[in-house]
């Protein structure tokens, strides 16, 4: 990986928070580098810092010691536009599907003549074409999921965050929801940051999974996925280098996957 390629580079990352008077550290000495267009995994059990580092790399959460760089900048100077999807779809239920889009549009200093064209693209991509009119509440949980990855590439990322954003959704839903991501993926070659504990998530997304232990949280190994695209559950390929990554993964956390 060059130097010029980096979108992300981290450097000696270390976080501490205050607990009951003391310092606990939840993070230690943290270093990687994502290549621009990598989709990254970072795969590890609850409370290993997953989260903690998206929070940082975003710029949300500015306490810590280390160097976090995008694009060769400091965050703290850096102009890269970054989206955000947690947990929780997270979309305005006053607000249409298609004003849930523009609202971050908007926000994101779109040029209002864009908008129309760019939510038709991206629900067409998450097949939601003819949703634009519907609320929030009359979507299911995994068309809200749909629409919030669509809000997200509608706006041009650098850089898409996804912190653990389809962990309550059941399999076949998720399944179906994650090659809608890697299809809008694979066309627009986002640098993505995905948190998860899941293994076999993990291995199908991903170029290179980060595997962490907890306490304080650390990467032990990178994994390169080497397998082509598009991938399929039912491959052989995917089962067993799925079947390495939780031998490695169950070696570092002691937890079944």
């Amino acid at each position: 990986m060059s130097a010029e390629s980096r979108k992300i580079s981290i450097q000696r990352l270390n976080k501490s928070f205050q607990v009951n008077g003391a310092s606990k550290q939840v993070l230690h000495n943290i270093n990687f580098d994502v290549d621009s267009g990598e989709f990254i995994c970072l795969l590890g059990s609850s409370g290993c810092g997953k989260s903690t580092i998206l929070n940082m790399i975003s710029g949300l959460d500015k306490d810590y010691t280390g160097e976090i760089r995008i694009d060769g900048a400091l965050r703290s100077e850096s102009r890269a536009h970054l989206s955000y999807l947690f947990q929780e779809p997270r979309l305005l239920p006053w607000l249409t599907v298609e004003k849930n889009i523009h609202f971050a549009l908007r926000a994101a200093k779109v040029p209002a003549a864009e908008w129309d064209d760019r939510t038709a693209h991206y629900l067409g991509m998450v097949n939601l074409s003819g949703s634009e009119k519907h609320y929030i509440h009359q979507l299911s949980g995994g068309m809200q999921h749909r629409v919030a990855i669509a809000r997200a590439f509608s706006v041009n990322p650098d850089i898409l965050l996804m912190d653990e954003p389809f962990g309550a959704l059941d399999e076949l839903t998720a399944r179906d929801i994650r090659a809608n991501l890697l299809e809008l993926w694979q066309k627009d070659r986002k640098t993505v940051l995905f948190v998860t504990h899941n293994t076999l998530e993990a291995t199908y997304l991903a170029d290179r999974i980060f595997m962490m232990s907890a306490n304080p949280g650390k990467i032990d190994v990178v994994a390169p996925v080497e397998l082509s695209r598009p991938r399929e559950y039912e491959s052989d390929e995917l089962f067993f280098t799925h079947k390495q990554m939780i031998k490695q993964f169950v070696g570092i956390s002691g937890k079944p996957a």
